[in-house]
């Protein structure tokens, strides 16, 4: 699961080592790389921005073998709803809705890696949520 700067590190023209070692890794289980749609809102800034994210979008195919699958996640009702239990849990407003779009997507995915460049605002969004397995990791 990427949040903004876990899919700003897959839009790089070089991903950091560990970042594609965590790709490579999702590749080897069998694992789709996953992001909410919405997290694209923060990267799509600018010409250049928005480009590379078109780039890193349109290679990350998975009827390419070498790469791991980027399925971008759309919200719909069902999302926003966990979205918003998520925030209300985490008594927190909507300036965190992407992270808690990140959260609740993992939840729906039964749990998972979340790519983070801020690990802590993710787990106490995370924490509100009963039988959450979210573990997070740096993106670089």
């Amino acid at each position: 699961m990427l949040d903004a700067a876990g899919l700003e590190a897959l839009s790089a023209p070089r991903p950091p080592d560990r970042f594609r070692a965590l790709l490579a890794e999702a590749h080897r289980r069998g694992r789709d790389v996953v992001a909410p749609t919405l997290v694209c809102a923060e990267i799509a800034r600018g010409r250049a921005r928005t480009a590379s994210l078109e780039a890193a979008v349109g290679r990350h195919d998975r009827t390419k073998a070498e790469r791991p699958a980027l399925r971008l996640v759309d919200t719909t009702f069902d999302l926003a709803r966990q979205v918003g239990a998520i925030l209300e849990a985490a008594k927190v407003g909507s300036e965190r809705i992407v992270d808690a779009h990140v959260v609740g997507v993992c939840v729906a995915s039964g749990g998972g890696l979340v790519v983070t460049g801020d690990p802590g605002d993710i787990m106490d969004l995370a924490n509100g949520v009963p039988a959450t397995r979210i573990r997070t990791t740096a993106a670089s």
